[in-house]
This record gives C-alpha cells, structure tokens and sequence, in this order.
C-alpha cells in the first residue's frame, strides 16, 4: 500500500536541513517515496493521514540501552558506579530468565515506542528473548550479546553470540553485533578474540569503553594504556565499533580513532546521575567522529525518553563550554537521529526519498508547545515523550493517535511489575 501523512510542519534533518509547513511524507513497502509541501494533484495513495497541529521528524535511534533492565528502574538509585553495578545490579542479573528479559525488554519497547523510538542497540543476555520482544513490538534492534571473558573464560559464551548472529543475519529489523562488555571485565586477549570473531562473522561491535574515571585509573595501573588504546590493541577498532559513553576519551586516544568506522554515543542522564562525567563532544565532533545518543538502561537512567536525553546533553555541554551558542537543539536532535544512525552505519535519520520510512509525529497543540517560534528548539527544549502522536517504523504504524497497535501495554506492565517483585524478594 501507498500511504501519504500530512501535518503542519516537516523537519527533513537532510543536509540542508529543509522545514516544510505544511508538509507530507509518502511511502510504501518500508522505504520512504517522497517528502515536500503537501501537493494535492500528486498521484492518487491507498490510505492518507492528516494531523492538524502536528511536527513530523525521523524517529529517534536509542544508541546504547540494556533493555531488559527496565526491570531494575530505581534499583539502589544514588548508589556510586562500581558499587550501585558490583552489589546491586550484577547479583540480580545474575537470577534473570530468558522469560524476565523477554517482558522487561518489552517494558522497554511499550516506553521507547510511546516516546518516539523507532530502533535500539542492545546489549545484554538471552538475546533470542530479546530478538522475539524486538520482533513483537515491530521495533529496529541492534542487538548484542553482552560478553565477559578472562584469559581463555567465555569463549563459550561468544560462540553463542555469533550463533545468535547467524541466526538473525537476515532479519530485516535486526541486526545482530558482537557486545564485549568493556575492558575491566574482558581480558586483551579475550577483546582479541572477539575482534578476530567480529571479523570473521562481519560483524560490529558494541562496546562500554572510558566510561568512569576509576575505570581509566585502574586500565592505566594494569596496562599502562587507556581503554581505547586497549581496544585499539586488541583489533576492535578495525570492524564497526559501537563506543558507548566515551565520557573519558583524550586527546591522546585521537590517533586511535582515525577512521572509526562507528563512532561514540553518549548517555547523559545516566553519566551525570552514576558520577561518570560529560561527554567531550567538542573535540570528538571537530575529529570528525560520529556522535550519537543512548539513554543506557533503565537502571540507571530511569527513563528511556529520549527527549530527556536531548534536552541534558544540551544543558550538560553548555555548562562545561560556558558558551551555549556552540551547543544548538539542532546539534542535540542530530544525534538522537542521524548521529545515531551513522554510528550503527545505518541510512535512517533523515526523511528524503528511497531512505527507510523511521518517523515520528509530535504534537506542537500543547501550552508547552506555544507559540511554534522555532520547531527545532521547541522538539528539544520543550517536548516530552508524552507528546508523541505517531510513530513509524519500516513504514508499519507502531502508534497512532498515542495508541499501541503492535503491544499491549497493561499485559506488559503486570508481568513486569510481577516479576521485578519478584527479584527483588529473593
């Protein structure tokens, strides 16, 4: 079918950054057919949607979360990093099921879809749970098996990732990628397999790399290196690499970085709230490495909204450069959409013809909306999750009017709650 949407104003975020008011978009079989102002002589759709009032935008691309852990939403909040993950977190990981992952990881997909995610890089366990929530709910997901190996430990563990990956290789919204958690629980050699597994497989990485300042305090005392200079050692920087935080990245790890094929996503809310930092957006984006935006799981950073996400990286980078005019809402919305994408190498982001059909529709009736002086700031600075009218992924409607049509929120939410309960009284 050929469907057209029309609605008061569309951010294309293509390279000319084109606004058009009114605008339509038009697509069919996933793939996005035409973008402009709205033309009533145009050739005859299937189905057309009008929303009056609304700004239509690329769907945004969660670029680090573990999405399952919506389980542990206020676990031990305001605990310190290694603390809040060593006491609290991994010990009840440690007594999920592949049934607890698969309902939380649809809590997860019930809230990113209702806030205007159309796609989500995962890494955590059961991932074949997580690929049927991801399937269920008709999001993207580049999905990772998390990874933690010592010396020779956990070699088993990545000939189920890659199993996973040969599996899922041709699914159309799933793209599997290798996930060595970090440097502080996988060994260089253990990293170098998984380099030598990723290329094997052609396959990319999803990696916590200069996270914390303990983190690069403690990789210095044992290696004398960085944690990119680890990665970059072990062969992880020669495949596709997903760098998830990156707040502690330095000058001195830039000649490592040259012709990254990936890039770094930044979790603000979550690096603020655990103590980690700010991302240095300035001197990665001046090297020209690609940067895009994650919320981390919920654990950490409560909220999967990516709004939220938005409006902190802004304020975050404008109080550590004491200059809020280099940090735009238009850099902000750049990388909740085609930042994101150009780290996971994909062609989303960007509304324009033959790119996949990924949007979302806001609605700009609201007091906190008013007046419309400028749609971009209005998105980032204003706009919550809750604005979300419709959102769209591979063409499939996943919401509309504010409703699922894929899920059902209140079997989710039952199942959820019952289960964290659960964990949480053993």
């Amino acid at each position: 079918m050929l469907y057209r949407l029309e609605t008061d104003t569309v951010l294309t975020m293509d390279n000319a950054w084109h606004i058009f008011r009114p605008g339509q978009i038009t697509w069919q079989d996933g793939r996005i057919v035409s973008v402009g102002p709205i033309n009533h002589d145009a050739a005859r759709v299937d189905q057309v949607i009008k929303i009056p009032g609304g700004i239509l935008l690329p769907g945004f691309y969660n670029g680090h979360n573990h999405a399952a852990m919506t389980l542990f939403r206020g676990l031990a909040d305001d605990s310190p990093f290694f603390e809040w993950l060593q006491k609290h977190i991994w010990p009840r990981e440690a007594k999920l099921t592949a049934e607890d992952i698969y309902w939380g990881t649809l809590l997860a997909a019930v809230e990113m879809i209702k806030s205007g995610t159309v796609g989500f890089a995962d890494m955590y366990f059961e991932m074949d749970a997580v690929a049927k929530a991801t399937q269920d709910s008709g999001l993207r997901g580049w999905l990772s098996r998390g990874l933690v190996g010592q010396e020779d430990g956990g070699l088993d563990k990545l000939s189920e990732a890659t199993e996973f990956a040969d599996r899922f290789h041709q699914d159309p919204l799933i793209t599997p990628m290798l996930g060595p958690h970090a440097p502080y629980t996988c060994s260089p050699d253990y990293l170098a397999r998984v380099a030598d597994k990723a290329k094997a497989h052609h396959l990319g990485v999803h990696i916590h790399l200069a996270e914390s300042q303990a983190e690069m305090d403690d990789l210095r005392e044992k290696f004398g290196l960085t944690p990119i200079q680890i990665a970059a050692q072990a062969g992880l920087l020669q495949v596709p690499v997903l760098i998830a935080h990156g707040v502690h990245i330095t000058e001195e790890d830039l000649p490592y970085l040259e012709n990254l094929r990936g890039g770094v996503v930044s979790c603000p809310i979550s690096n603020a709230k655990l103590g980690n930092g700010i991302l240095p957006y300035a001197m990665l984006t001046q090297a020209e490495i690609a940067v895009g935006l994650g919320t981390d799981g919920a654990a950490s950073t409560n909220s999967l909204d990516m709004f939220q996400e938005m409006k902190a990286m802004a304020w975050m980078q404008k109080v550590q450069d004491g200059h809020p005019e280099r940090f735009r809402a238009q850099n902000a919305l750049t990388m909740a959409t085609r930042g994101t994408a150009a780290v996971l190498g994909f062609p989303g982001g960007i509304l324009e013809s033959g790119r996949p059909a990924d949007f979302i529709v806001v609605d700009s009736q609201k007091a906190h909306m008013t007046p419309d002086l400028d749609s971009v700031a209005n998105i980032v600075y204003a706009a919550t999750g809750a604005d979300v009218l419709y959102t769209v992924v591979n063409g499939k409607i996943l919401l509309a009017e504010g409703l699922l049509t894929t899920l059902n929120e209140a079997d989710i939410r039952q199942q959820a709650q019952a289960r964290a309960e659960a964990l949480m009284a053993e």
